[in-house]
């Protein structure tokens, strides 16, 4: 299996469910299947080849989760980058993947203006949301003529779905590939303790580049639900939307739980009553704070 491949089952099962709601947005599993295949065949027609790597600069949007089922289609690699990290940082992960495309949203453009002289590999600069920004490509018309029919690719599972970075904690950060038969597995695995169904919804505020959130956007395409974004972490929107959207899974941090418990004045008096399943990871979790958490929630 190739990760696109849940993405197109489910939107010739469940056309009109909901693939993401990000504030007033709301996509159908038929129109990011649309917008997925025309953006990889805006790959293709950019001339990225098969296994060529696309760096990604920006916080959680709809468009950020429908590039990764685009690149699975083209068979390209995005090269996700931590928003945190400074000038010097990005430039060496984009040399270091040898990235041919950047694709930022507008908060990033003047910050990647700094030091694209730096990055030699890059031959394409595509924005999201700043139209007119010199020497970028305004990703809506970029990708508006493109067809919405997929790009016939020879694409298999053993191909490289996405390059992920470390923290590089002992040096600099390294690159880790992840094929489409170790991410699919990964969410094979997943569904086995976690399921849902068309238009329930999953919460996804940790950042998609980081591997957490990813998988828990695939797994949630996996079984067919709905990607609830919020673009950055605010603990009273997060407690907000658990509460009041319908949100029935999230992956948070031990840190994330903790500003909720602590910054949310009524949280204790809050319901989350389609709520089944919080995920957490990546660091220790403190045994008052989890006590805490399974009281609360």
């Amino acid at each position: 299996m190739r990760l696109h491949d849940y993405l197109d089952f489910q939107a010739r099962e469940h056309p009109q469910a909901c693939f993401a709601v990000q504030g007033d947005r709301h996509v159908t599993y038929r129109e990011a299947v649309a917008e997925s295949n025309r953006l990889a065949n805006a790959f293709v027609s950019a001339g990225l080849n098969v296994g060529d790597r696309v760096a990604v600069l920006s916080k959680n949007s709809i468009e950020y989760a429908i590039l990764f089922f685009a690149a699975s289609k083209a068979g390209v690699a995005p090269v996700p980058l931590n928003y945190r990290l400074a000038l010097p940082e990005w430039a060496y992960i984009i040399n270091d993947a040898q990235a041919k495309m950047l694709i930022a949203s507008a908060n990033y453009v003047n910050s990647v203006d700094e030091f694209r002289g730096e990055i030699a590999t890059v031959k394409r600069f595509v924005a999201i949301d700043a139209d007119g920004a010199e020497g970028w490509d305004d990703y809506r018309r970029w990708i508006a003529e493109e067809p919405s029919a997929a790009p016939e690719r020879g694409i298999t599972e053993d191909h490289d779905l996405y390059q992920m970075y470390t923290s590089g904690t002992t040096g600099h950060p390294k690159g880790a590939i992840l094929t489409h038969r170790a991410v699919c597995a990964q969410m094979a695995q997943i569904s086995l303790q976690t399921t849902g169904g068309p238009d329930e919804r999953v919460l996804v505020v940790a950042p998609l580049y980081h591997a957490a959130a990813a998988i828990t956007a695939f797994v949630s395409i996996y079984w067919g639900g709905c990607l609830y974004i919020q673009e950055d972490f605010n603990p009273v929107e997060v407690i907000r939307a658990l509460s009041e959207e319908g949100i029935v899974q999230a992956t948070l941090v031990p840190a994330m739980i903790q500003a909720c418990l602590v910054f949310v004045p009524d949280i204790a008096q809050r319901r989350f009553d389609n709520l089944r399943r919080i995920t957490y990871g990546a660091s220790p979790i403190a045994e008052e704070t989890l006590r805490r958490a399974v009281e609360v929630f």
